[in-house]
């Protein structure tokens, strides 16, 4: 999501995501990171961010965003700014989403959101991770 003043972007990738409520006037999603990671404390910050959810073919970004790094300039990289939310271009879904709730009383912290808005690309596959590796999610 980027920082409004100079216009920075700060990215990790999420193993958890659930959706919990999944009525179309109240979508609400969960997912966990590390206690006092940046990206956390950048969301506990400015309440607004976005999820992306990577497609097949850009397993090199979810590379870039596991590693530990320095936040990037958007005119540096494959983000659009759409409506204040950071998005990365041809994900399979895109989630605006507003924080609502961090239980920091587990051993990492899990974020409770609001989604805004979303897109889903049907024409992408889905990018996972297992057994340490990067692949394909594909649907019937």
């Amino acid at each position: 999501f980027p920082s409004h003043d100079i216009c920075l972007i700060y990215g990790c990738t999420i193993s958890s995501l659930v959706s919990v409520d999944v009525r179309e006037e109240n979508p609400e999603i969960i997912f966990v990171l590390k206690k006092r990671s940046l990206v956390g404390e950048k969301i506990k910050t400015n309440k607004f961010f976005t999820i992306n959810v990577l497609s097949a073919s850009q397993d090199e970004i979810a590379q870039t965003y596991s590693a530990a790094r320095l936040p990037e300039k958007v005119s540096d990289s494959y983000w659009v700014i759409e409506d204040n939310f950071a998005e990365i271009s041809k994900c399979k879904i895109i989630m605006s989403c507003k924080l609502r709730q961090i239980y920091d009383n587990h051993a990492a912290s899990i974020f409770v959101s609001k989604v805004i808005k979303y897109s889903v690309d049907q024409g992408q596959l889905t990018l996972i991770y297992n057994a340490r590796r990067y692949g394909r999610f594909q649907s019937n």
